[in-house]
């Protein structure tokens, strides 16, 4: 076997292994944040209190989601993959109890972790792929997120059709069944000192550099943190859609399956972008990259907030391919691009932070505005707030770079 030839069967098999873990991971986070409106309903509570359990998993997760990277990352005892394992144990041990306990106090406290636990783990799965990018190993994380989005889309879609089949209480088992599958795909990703050896070129990235700290890094870092604020407001917005589409589908005739069916609609416009952003990577700066995506959200907010018929709101979710597709992939390599080395872990933790901060703002606010404004204001405000968001990135993304492409 030539040198070459090993080379590429290393890769295939890290990319296989990277696949394998992001597919259950946002099947499940398909499940979770897009029936929460249809299971929690079925709990007996009403709008505004699915907004205050929505908004307070994802507060939680706003402090916990820079603690737990920086855990995992000092940590001795775990590596990052067996850190990330642990919370997924927890996510399905928490899924069996909200099975068994029907009652909507239990049920919106158990739901309410879940969506901690989840969003908490999100900056983990894309610390995992940049542990092997940062050591010069050929990741294409742009190809396993595609997988990822496909197999959001399938979850919503099945997801949709057992909901309107057996029920709402359908929404734990699944997760249980998601989370045992990203559970035991975590070892096949070992992240321990041996676990890769660094590349020639792209292991100089690595930095024995002690982290600075959250202050330290506000302060060091102004315009990216000013970036994230802009980010927050488009996620708002999104985050807004995605938690209520029930609520939004409903007054023109759409049912939970309906609601499947289009949130399957924006995962697999997805898909084009995922797969093809290392191209796109090769061809033009990030902060044009960045920029792009975020007036396409406002866009699509702006197609939405004018629809007056569910194929409208499904031809929306084709912006997709511009918008949240091009931001995940984007900012991974952003993030990489204007952070240096020693604080990049903090630096991913952080823009996932913002879009969760966007999830804090827009599940509560979202809530309100549904319960006492009805469904147009609440998309008015969302797109008022997302156009806001656009105008902030545009004006904060930097052309420089700490690590070349």
């Amino acid at each position: 076997m030539t040198q070459h030839t090993a080379s590429q069967k290393s890769s295939l098999s890290l990319n296989l292994r990277y696949m394998a873990m992001q597919i259950p991971y946002w099947m499940g986070f398909s499940i979770l944040s897009s029936f929460a409106s249809v299971f929690l309903l079925s709990r007996h509570l009403s709008d505004g209190q699915i907004g205050v359990v929505l908004a307070a998993g994802n507060l939680l997760a706003v402090l916990l989601q820079p603690l737990a990277a920086s855990l995992a990352d000092r940590s001795v005892r775990f590596t990052l993959s067996q850190f990330t394992a642990i919370l997924a144990l927890v996510m399905v041990l928490t899924a069996v109890l909200l099975a068994f306990l029907p009652a909507a106090a239990s049920g919106a406290i158990l739901y309410a972790f879940l969506y901690t636990v989840l969003m908490v783990l999100q900056p983990l799965t894309i610390s995992l792929g940049t542990f092997y990018i940062l050591r010069g190993q050929p990741l294409n994380f742009g190809l396993a997120r595609g997988m990822g989005s496909l197999a959001f889309a399938a979850a919503s879609a099945l997801g949709g059709w057992l909901i309107d089949r057996t029920g709402a209480d359908a929404v734990p088992f699944m997760v249980i069944a998601c989370f045992s599958l990203f559970f035991f795909s975590l070892f096949g990703l070992p992240t321990g000192r041996k676990a890769v050896t660094a590349g020639p070129e792209d292991g100089a990235c690595v930095s024995s550099e002690k982290p600075c700290s959250l202050p330290e890094f506000f302060r060091s870092y102004k315009r990216f943190i000013l970036l994230l604020a802009g980010v927050s407001l488009l996620f708002t917005y999104h985050n807004i859609l995605n938690t209520y589409l029930y609520q939004i589908m409903e007054p023109l005739g759409g049912t939970a399956g309906d609601v499947g069916v289009c949130l399957s609609i924006a995962a697999v416009c997805e898909l084009p972008t995922m797969f093809l952003f290392a191209w796109l990577y090769k061809r033009f700066r990030c902060s044009s990259l960045m920029r792009t995506a975020a007036l396409f959200f406002t866009l699509k907010s702006l197609v939405i907030l004018l629809a007056n018929h569910i194929w409208l709101i499904n031809l929306a979710q084709c912006l997709q391919i511009f918008a949240f597709a091009l931001h995940t992939a984007a900012s991974v390599y952003y993030t990489n691009q204007v952070i240096p080395p020693k604080d990049q872990v903090k630096g991913q933790a952080l823009m996932t932070t913002a879009n969760t901060v966007g999830g804090v703002l827009g599940t509560f606010l979202g809530g309100q505005l549904l319960l006492v404004w009805g469904v147009s204001n609440m998309l008015l405000t969302g797109t008022l707030l997302s156009a806001l968001g656009t105008v902030i990135v545009f004006l904060s993304a930097e052309n420089r770079q700490t690590v070349k492409k």
